[in-house]
């Protein structure tokens, strides 16, 4: 079994410090690991060009990006993987710019469901040609999430941290918060937090001993939606509430003295983090919002005035 560590913060600082004490867990279990630092990749900004999408479906292709970066570099170390430690320091309440820009990339083109349609598609009509879908997207992984911060300002920290191994169809086991650690290293004096990060990897690595890694229980502290066990909850329009990561609606409740998101076996069937949730998603794309309009002709007339309208400012460059 293979794990990999993704730390997403300052060389050799707080947040690298605790995915190691994690691999080291992992390792004690019988894990070959390895470790991965952002930091040291150029991985750009997704644009939004829907490539990805348009290969898998209509092509029944790879979905690879068609940006030249580091992606294949950083997208074949989690192939390989079977399991994930990740982490990353908080910005702003919320997880790295550029492990955000990482999960825009591999969102839909990674998707589990997307990647299911597109292999069907190729068996279904017989295509041999071209890339077909890594096969090794479709192997249970497991992921364990470190978010580390140095404040009370976290809240979109852990939601962005499980955002991530949304596409993979990853079984997230545990979710660490390491807080009021904001000074360099300082992650090194805090033995409750190397501890808890090394139980943490080695949790990861016992629960791919399992027959079957998907199963695996959550060990992690329990959150308000029961599904994804997050506490980051949304209140709409008619008072009901969803959760802000998985999507599940319900009545906010209280049981046994803790808010909870009271739910349908029918609404957390089709959560974001569930394949039937991600089918559902596609379903969504294909009969609104990506299909075409009945008067799609008339957007050329209607584009006209904003096509010349202004200038973007841009600096002046040598």
């Amino acid at each position: 079994m293979k794990v990999l560590g993704i730390a997403c913060g300052r060389k050799g600082s707080n947040t690298e410090i605790l995915v190691k004490e994690g691999l080291m867990g992992a390792e004690q279990e019988g894990a070959e690991v390895k470790l991965v630092r952002l930091q040291d990749l150029n991985i750009k900004p997704c644009t939004g060009c829907n490539s990805c999408v348009i290969d898998l479906f209509e092509r029944a292709g790879s979905g690879d990006c068609v940006l030249k970066d580091d992606m294949e570099f950083i997208d074949e170390l989690i192939l390989e993987a079977d399991g994930i430690i990740i982490g990353s320091p908080i910005y702003e309440k919320g997880i790295t710019g550029q492990l955000k820009s990482l999960n825009d990339r591999m969102g839909p083109g990674h998707d589990f469901a997307f990647r299911l349609i597109s292999k069907k598609i190729r068996e279904e009509n017989g295509i041999t040609d071209g890339k077909a879908v890594d096969e090794r997207s479709f192997k249970p992984r497991v992921a364990a999430l470190f978010a580390v911060g140095g404040s009370d300002w976290v809240e979109w920290a852990l939601p962005g941290l499980h955002m991530w191994t949304v596409p993979w169809q990853m079984n997230v086991v545990d979710k660490q918060l390491f807080n009021w650690i904001a000074l360099p290293k300082v992650a090194c004096l805090k033995d409750d937090m190397l501890e808890r990060a090394r139980k943490s990897g080695a949790n990861v690595a016992k629960s791919l001993k399992m027959d079957n890694p998907l199963e695996a229980p959550y060990v992690g502290k329990e959150g308000a939606c029961d599904v994804c066990h997050s506490d980051l909850i949304n209140i709409n329009e008619d008072n009901t509430a969803t959760c802000s990561m998985c999507g599940v609606k319900g009545e906010l409740v209280e049981k046994d003295g803790k808010l909870r998101i009271d739910y349908t076996p029918e609404v957390a069937a089709i959560a974001h983090t569930t394949v039937a949730g991600k089918f559902h998603h596609a379903d969504d794309l294909k009969n609104f919002s990506l299909k075409p309009a009945d008067n799609m002709h008339e957007i050329p007339e209607r584009y006209a005035k904003y096509a010349h309208y202004l200038t973007p400012e841009k600096p002046l460059r040598a």
